[in-house]
C-alpha cells in the first residue's frame, strides 16, 4: 500500500505485498482481503494470527531439533 501514498516507491510497496504474501500465504491473504474494509480488523488479525503462525512454526522446529538430537545419541 505504500506505493499508492508514495508514488516513488512504487516497487518497494509491490515487493514487500509478494513478500508478506510468501511469508504467511493463509495468513496475509485474509489480511488483505479484510485490508480494504476493515484495516484496524486487517491489523488485529495480522498481529494474532501471525504471531500465533510463527509461535506453531517454533514449536514444529524445536520438535524436529529433538527428534534430530534424539537420533544422533
Amino acid at each position: 500500500m505504500i506505493g499508492a501514498v508514495v508514488p516513488s516507491l512504487t516497487a518497494t510497496g509491490i515487493f514487500g505485498s509478494v513478500l508478506t504474501l510468501a511469508d504467511l500465504p493463509l495468513v496475509s491473504g485474509i489480511m488483505f482481503m479484510l485490508a480494504w474494509q476493515h484495516p484496524w480488523l486487517s491489523t488485529i488479525w495480522m498481529g494474532f494470527a501471525g504471531t500465533l503462525w510463527w509461535y506453531l512454526l517454533s514449536l514444529l522446529a524445536e520438535a524436529l531439533f529433538r527428534k534430530k538430537r534424539v537420533l544422533a545419541t
